[in-house]
């Protein structure tokens, strides 16, 4: 732990400093993640853009490149966005059952700042 700077533990995982780089629709991609560790700490959570739920249990394309991650990227982290409780399950268990992510982070409501959020960390390690 660096000294004066607090940390932060998400199951396994020690976030220290306790920097998380948030989920950006177009921006936080395996290159700008990837910039992001060289440059910050490689012991920070760098989160893929936000993923919505449907186009995971889809099979979406685009999707499913949104969320490759780089061979050193570890823990693997993504948001998953979505309201149907069923979509949100089956896409958890998806992730969860190929291995695409080593932790999710859950956005159960609309991603803007003017409408209230409920967000649930959870760590596919749970299983």
């Amino acid at each position: 732990m660096n000294a004066g700077t607090p940390s932060l533990k998400i199951g396994p995982y020690q976030v220290d400093p306790a920097v998380v780089l948030a989920p950006m629709a177009g921006i936080t991609n395996v290159a700008f993640r990837q910039l992001c560790r060289e440059f910050g700490s490689p012991t920070s959570l760098y989160v893929c853009e936000m993923i919505t739920a449907r186009a995971i249990v889809e099979r979406d394309e685009k999707t499913t490149h949104m969320i490759t991650f780089g061979q050193d990227e570890s823990p693997r982290s993504l948001q998953l966005y979505g309201v149907d409780p069923a979509t949100i399950a089956e896409a958890t268990k998806i992730i969860v059952s190929e291995d695409r992510a080593d932790h999710i982070d859950m956005n159960f409501r609309c991603p803007k700042s003017t409408h209230s959020q409920l967000t649930l960390v959870m760590s596919s390690t749970m299983r």
